[in-house]
């Protein structure tokens, strides 16, 4: 990156200072994040019970869409997209100390504003929000932030694939684990959550979410998943210090090598983990949910770096360039697109406005062609938006809250008339 004299230390990161690549996997990432919300969030024990789930219409395609969900993108999406948060919270900071900037409260200033978005969004629209989780996490990140390589990578890695396991299981041996094992309460909650949504009170259908959400935070929910995002951010630096991606054209070898062995690997680990879901709980020697969470969690980064590594090269390729370029626009605005996805998803599950009121009518098979429509608009709108606009509308809010001025909305200054 070059940096004119005339440049204000302070000032926020231009659009062409930005690595296309990196919003490239940002959107390839949101597309499997909105998958994985709207299956999920729309899914059993939350919107829908298990025997509302089998008596569907389309129960036995659901089922074969759900496992290429659960093989391909469950938790492989959020894994690439806090990896890439990470990534993006350590290049600014190497950003901001090379430019002599104030870093330390610039940076501290955009994880508190993202912490405060992300608990706007969590109490005011989905429950399910992630960018809280970001914000906690990007304070550890900084004050982790002089660790050396090794430690990063394997406290990164240990992370990575262990902390919300593990702090599950603590909670759990505490008798504190999220969640009734008695069939008649989950499904009572589940139907009061349903019928909220399917009458389109927002304001009922809100309080019984996040009544939801404040169990799942006594049970340990948010512990796990901030050591979950701080596992993907350490990895995120620590590929970051490497410039493995920021300068993928430099190393595109290490991709290429990469690719297959990750992929393949990814999928053989998660295809067992898969396959052996209906095994007695006796078998292998009574560890079978230990195995199956071992092989879960490897699989997991394992693909996700595997992703990583198809979309750097096909973006540099020049005849499949044109596969995940759409996806640059869309990653662009990232955190815009991520908003705007929760909206969508609450007008697909609930009868608020003009919504569908598809909770508990519907399940996988449904969902996700209804994703794709909506990707598919968002590709379309973030690229004629980012033709005239600097920033997303709410990139453009954080970096002024951030950076206490107002950047250049429009891309370009408008001609004065003659």
């Amino acid at each position: 990156m070059s940096l004119t004299l005339d440049t204000p230390v302070n000032a926020p990161t231009r659009s062409a200072d930005r690595y296309v690549v990196m919003d490239a996997l940002r959107g390839f990432a949101l597309l499997g994040v909105m998958m994985i919300n709207l299956y999920e969030f729309g899914g059993i024990d939350v919107l829908i019970t298990a025997e509302q789930l089998a008596a569907l219409p389309s129960a036995a395609l659901d089922q074969r869409v759900e496992f290429w969900l659960r093989l391909l993108v469950v938790d492989k999406a959020n894994t690439l997209f806090a990896f890439l948060f990470g990534l993006g919270f350590w290049i600014q900071m190497e950003r901001l100390e090379a430019r002599g900037a104030p870093f330390r409260s610039i940076y501290l200033r955009r994880a508190g504003i993202l912490l405060i978005l992300g608990w706007i969004h969590l109490l005011g629209l989905f429950s399910w929000d992630i960018l809280h989780v970001y914000g906690i996490t990007a304070f550890l990140l900084f004050a982790c932030r002089k660790l050396p390589d090794r430690t990063l990578l394997w406290i990164g890695i240990i992370l990575l694939m262990f902390a919300r396991p593990l702090v599950t299981w603590l909670f759990e041996l505490g008798g504190l684990a999220y969640g009734s094992e008695d069939p008649a309460v989950t499904n009572a909650g589940v139907l009061s959550r349903q019928a909220a949504a399917q009458s389109g009170d927002f304001v009922h259908f809100m309080g019984l979410m996040n009544r939801d959400y404040l169990a799942w935070f006594l049970a340990g929910g948010l512990l796990g998943w901030i050591f979950y995002a701080l596992g993907r951010f350490f990895m995120g630096a620590w590929v970051g210090r490497r410039g493995w991606i920021q300068n993928a054209s430099d190393h595109l070898s290490l991709f290429r090598r990469g690719l297959w062995p990750l992929l393949l690997t990814g999928l053989l680990l998660e295809l067992v983990h898969l396959w052996t879901a209906d095994l007695p709980e006796g078998a292998w020697f009574g560890q079978l949910e230990l195995l199956r969470t071992v092989l879960h969690v490897v699989a997991t980064p394992l693909l996700a770096a595997g992703y990583i590594c198809a979309i750097v090269l096909l973006f540099h390729s020049p005849r499949l360039r044109w596969l995940v370029k759409p996806f640059a626009p869309v990653g662009q605005m990232a955190l815009s697109n991520y908003l705007s996805q929760s909206v969508a998803i609450i007008l697909i599950l609930t009868a608020v406005g003009p919504g569908l009121g598809l909770a508990g009518k519907a399940a996988a098979s449904t969902f996700v062609p209804l994703v794709l429509a909506f990707f598919l608009l968002q590709i379309v709108v973030s690229y004629f938006w980012m033709k005239v606009f600097a920033f997303g509308p709410a990139e453009w809010l954080w970096r002024t809250l951030t950076y206490g001025s107002r950047p250049r909305f429009l891309r370009r200054a408008p001609r004065s008339s003659a």
